[in-house]
């Protein structure tokens, strides 16, 4: 697998400046700094929901010239109940570790997050315990013409902002934070541009078309992800029911249908300090792409350098899940990216043997599965 490195912004690093609790306790804080190579950021979440779980590592270079975040490949990542020492190793997948696909944490368990480097370097987490979720009552989306601003696209882009209603408990303070995954169906599961499908993979061609489609052997949808942080804290509405407020935004990627499936978390207070402040940043920032690594410590540490310092954070949280099925039909405006007309192999025109299929592959942004949710 290649490194997929992320372009920074000249915003980030030259000069750290940390403050420390010194209980055991270690808080996000938002230094001053530029751009600093050899920086590690590590993101980890333990979630009860299936497919929710990842951890995320990175360090910062600047290679020609170009501040980048490159994705640490080789490593040992593994979460471990600290409670029954039961170890979950994960594997390496499209720039992430992920746990194996039935993995699932549950409610009063704790864990922590292991990462060994391949040139030794080691990484872990503080503990974290999983608090009990809030049930989402009702879900509902309603489409605008210009949801957001967007930098990439210099305007204003349309799309549907997903709102939330559930009743937040009176006997405790509460933390959420929402994440979203979307599902919209496939076409084409490959696309070869100047090459064809051969054994799983693009073989180049000196001659032919730009390039060639290949329809997909299933039912297939892609998977899309949150691209900013969305949380709450319930100072002001304790015990009450929240009502109608807007969790995600989820753009008109294309006019397919779409089943938009919202996880809301139950933080711990520290999480919470955390994703506020990643928040603010990537807020003023403009967006994940701008400005990984984050200026955050939160409760990551090197255990055999305690000199070294390590952004991000482990958060182990449970979840309430509920979909919202959203009919794009009717939609007039244009969408987002840009349509390739299917072009398929021409029968005794290529090299044998002729194909026009591909797997459906069951990946972080690719599956098979037909999500709960979903209308025909």
């Amino acid at each position: 697998m290649n490194q997929k490195p992320k372009t920074l912004r000249d915003k980030i690093l030259i000069s750290l400046f940390f403050s420390f609790l010194l209980i055991g306790c270690i808080d996000p804080v938002e230094p001053e700094f530029d751009f600093q190579e050899g920086l590690i950021y590590v993101e980890g979440f333990v979630s009860t929901s299936t497919g929710s779980s990842f951890v995320s590592v990175y360090e910062s270079v600047t290679e020609f010239g170009v501040y980048q975040n490159m994705f640490l490949e080789g490593a040992n990542v593994t979460f471990r109940n600290a409670e029954t020492d039961v170890v979950v190793n994960l594997i390496e997948q499209e720039g992430t570790y992920v746990p194996p696909a039935e993995f699932a944490a549950e409610v009063g368990e704790t864990w922590e997050l292991h990462v060994s480097l391949d040139d030794g370097r080691q990484f872990q987490s503080l503990s974290e315990r999983i608090s009990a979720p809030v049930a989402i009552s009702s879900l509902s989306a309603t489409y605008n013409p210009e949801l957001f601003f967007s930098e990439a696209e210099e305007d204003f882009v349309p799309g549907h902002a997903v709102s939330i209603s559930f009743d937040d408990p009176a006997s405790e303070a509460n933390y959420y934070y929402w994440r979203f995954r979307s599902y919209e169906p496939i076409i084409d599961c490959e696309i070869c541009y100047s090459g064809l499908l051969r054994n799983g993979a693009c073989q180049p061609t000196t001659n032919g078309p730009q390039y060639f489609t290949y329809g997909c052997e299933i039912g297939c949808f892609q998977i899309r992800y949150n691209e900013n942080v969305q949380i709450f804290a319930d100072d002001f509405v304790n015990g009450t029911s929240v009502n109608n407020l807007h969790v995600a935004n989820v753009p008109l990627y294309t006019k397919e249908n779409v089943v938009v499936e919202i996880q809301q978390f139950s933080l711990s207070p520290a999480a919470h300090k955390y994703f506020r402040a990643l928040k603010d940043i990537l807020d003023n920032n403009g967006g994940f792409n701008a400005p990984p690594p984050a200026a955050l410590i939160g409760n990551m540490f090197n255990p055999n350098d305690s000199e070294e310092y390590v952004l991000g954070r482990f958060t182990a949280a449970a979840s309430s899940v509920e979909t919202v099925f959203i009919d794009r039909s009717g939609i007039s405006d244009q969408q987002l990216e840009r349509v390739i007309l299917g072009n398929y192999e021409p029968y005794g025109e290529v090299p044998d043997p002729q194909t026009v299929t591909a797997p459906c592959n069951e990946t972080r942004f690719t599956t098979g599965i037909t999500p709960q949710g979903w209308i025909e």
